[in-house]
């Protein structure tokens, strides 16, 4: 028996002798990996760049032009024919909801279909519980929270003169957010309770928002037209109910209608990325052949070895 565990104790894996390789890096195998990658990065960076400048964007600030708690137009023309799918999403400035307070401002399990108590909604949705701080379960908002709370609620409307456009509204929101994470409990809250804040907890336009932004600049899918195409010079108009003030925290909002290629909206970083990564490998393996062919270095040479 201690043979066996003395045997399992002193075998090559555990002792770290498994067969390995350590390749010793050449010039003649250091250079052109560096100089094939860097042509690499380029071509795809060149690639991405391409690709997303063929996507169409509108974008129409609208808080400058509408008044809180009003009705308002924005009109736009597309500088180009904006092909389906096309993406309406709405878009905040300076709204930081990656604040650690904020983050934690609400209750999974509550989402998740189950009524909360007071004293569970006061340890996890401070500071909004209940209705004028009453420790009543009866009292607790449904849902509670600071993201419930500050939820986006204009209400946006395209048209095309008088009609109305079929952008969708459902099938925006994550499947997984709807069929895990966000229930309705039982009983489904009363529309009409003065402590209810979203009676529908898998209505999509809720679950979207709940999902929190990184940024203090974010924008949000609102809706989808999957048939049809906004065509270029035609002038195409967005109703506003403007519900949703930003000047308390100095906010900008915005329209924004885009297209899509496949790799994804209009944002060049990465394709500038990918440039500027295969540009220094570039460079660094030209520098590396330069330095080779003018003057070498001996390679097993004992002088630069150097001993204690």
């Amino acid at each position: 028996m201690s043979e066996a565990i003395n045997k399992s104790r002193a075998s090559k894996f555990k002792q770290q002798k498994l067969p390995a390789r350590q390749p010793i890096l050449k010039p003649r195998s250091v250079i052109p990996t560096m100089l094939v990658l860097g042509i690499f990065f380029i071509v795809m960076g060149v690639i991405f760049v391409l690709s997303v400048d063929s996507v169409i964007e509108v974008s129409k600030r609208y808080d400058d032009k509408c008044e809180i708690g009003s009705n308002c137009t924005i009109t736009f023309e597309p500088p180009s024919d904006m092909e389906s799918p096309v993406y309406f999403y709405y878009e905040l400035t300076n709204f930081y909801q990656n604040h650690r307070r904020y983050v934690k401002s609400r209750d999974d399990t509550q989402l998740g279909g189950e009524i909360l108590s007071y004293e569970d909604a006061e340890e996890l949705c401070d500071p909004i519980i209940s209705l004028d701080g009453e420790e009543k379960d009866s009292m607790v908002y449904q849902p509670c929270g600071l993201i419930v709370w500050s939820q986006f609620n204009d209400t946006l409307t395209v048209k095309n003169g008088d009609e109305v456009l079929d952008f969708n509204e459902n099938g925006i929101a994550w499947e997984s957010d709807i069929e895990s994470k966000f229930q309705n409990p039982d009983p489904k809250p009363d529309p009409d309770s003065p402590t209810t804040l979203q009676s529908d907890f898998t209505e999509e336009h809720f679950v979207i928002w709940m999902r929190v932004a990184a940024l203090p600049t974010f924008r949000k899918l609102y809706a989808v037209l999957e048939n049809g195409k906004l065509e270029q010079g035609k002038q195409y108009s967005v109703n506003i109910e403007n519900n949703y003030p930003v000047s308390s925290f100095d906010g900008q909002k915005s329209l924004i209608f885009t297209t899509t290629t496949w790799v994804g909206g209009k944002n060049t970083f990465l394709g500038y990325a990918y440039i500027s990564l295969g540009s220094i490998l570039f460079l660094i393996g030209l520098g590396f052949l330069l330095k080779h062919l003018i003057k070498p270095r001996e390679l097993g040479k004992e002088k630069y070895l150097k001993w204690e």
